[in-house]
């Protein structure tokens, strides 16, 4: 088995201190929280400043869910104190635009250059271009689009299976020699169970975060551009948090995870789901660690086959399937059905 590779003070405008001017600026975006993504794994206190922007014209370019909102934001701000901690000169700039921000950075900070790891979204990386950046190659999915190039070759159809099966082999996840774990490739028809008639308390309840002062100043900033129920502890705000999560999921609800995958209640929410999707948008978790910790149960012996396939399938196979389905045919891709 191979395991994947993986690596009162508050968030409004800090001015540089002296020191920082003429670092070379690392810029993150709210959607690449981790210390091991791209431009920011080899940044130092010492040599290093980092950017990050809280756009106000894309919190209130539509009227987001609160808890989307309160969660990319309390993550953003949690993230910079982090980084803070650790020693690093952090400009936390709320702006009125993503591009304002980064202005106002050069007019502040002269850094010597400014680095990005590449964008997750078509928008940012148009933003991107537009500017006098560096930019890093992406490794927060396991298949770059460029990667997937080599998957494409001169295919004329795209299937998800194809797509895992190569992954699987690639990665070497869930493989005993140049065979599937188990047999075989795919265990889904064992996941197709309806919803149980009884027990529907079976499942163990999500563990809850304990709100503080920066959610509560989040949920204050955002109220205005929002809707629906107020967060409550359900989504973890930090990287602590998110791996929390990720040990409570494969400890306690992977090993029923497959045999109701696609079952719905109404009175209970969650079943066996993980409620890990959010963490990996946004970088609290990635990828690797995910599949590493579902195998690794599996292959302990705690997790049956269905279970740990089911779900692997759905990080290296859907996931990123539709990830490099949206670069290799954007912009058009938005518009197709």
């Amino acid at each position: 088995m191979m395991a994947i590779e993986t690596s009162s003070r508050r968030s409004a405008v800090v001015a540089p201190t002296m020191n920082s001017v003429n670092l070379e600026t690392i810029w993150v975006f709210g959607d690449q929280l981790n210390r091991d993504i791209g431009a920011l794994r080899l940044a130092r206190p010492d040599t290093h400043q980092i950017l990050m922007v809280e756009s106000r014209a894309k919190v209130a370019s539509r009227r987001w869910h609160i808890q989307r909102a309160h969660f990319i934001v309390a993550s953003m701000r949690r993230f910079a104190d982090e980084l803070r901690e650790e020693g690093f000169s952090v400009d936390y700039q709320r702006a009125d635009s993503m591009r304002d921000g980064v202005r106002r950075h050069q007019e502040m900070c002269a850094p010597s250059q400014i680095s990005v790891t590449e964008p997750n979204s078509f928008a940012a990386r148009e933003l991107v271009a537009s500017l006098d950046v560096h930019v890093e190659l992406s490794d927060q999915f396991l298949c770059h689009p460029s990667l997937f190039e080599e998957f494409a070759g001169t295919r004329k159809t795209f299937k998800m299976e194809d797509f895992y099966r190569w992954q699987r082999k690639r990665l070497n996840i869930l493989m005993d020699g140049d065979t599937p774990a188990g047999g075989q490739w795919n265990f889904d028809e064992e996941n197709r169970e309806p919803p149980p008639k009884t027990g529907h308390d079976r499942w163990p309840q999500p563990v809850y975060a304990q709100l503080d002062e920066i959610d509560a100043e989040v949920m204050r900033d955002v109220s205005e551009t929002t809707w629906g129920a107020v967060p409550d502890g359900t989504w973890a705000t930090s990287r602590r948090g998110a791996l929390e999560r990720l040990d409570f999921f494969v400890k306690e609800l992977l090993p029923m995870f497959g045999e109701h995958e696609d079952a719905m209640l109404q009175s209970n929410w969650h079943l066996a789901h993980s409620l890990l999707s959010p963490y990996l948008n946004i970088g609290l978790l990635l990828p690797g660690e995910v599949v590493n910790a579902a195998q690794e149960a599996f292959r302990s012996g705690k997790v049956p086959i269905n279970s740990a396939e089911g779900f692997i399938r759905q990080v290296i196979g859907w996931r990123e399937f539709m990830w490099n389905c949206y670069w290799r045919w954007m912009p058009e891709y938005k518009d197709l059905n």
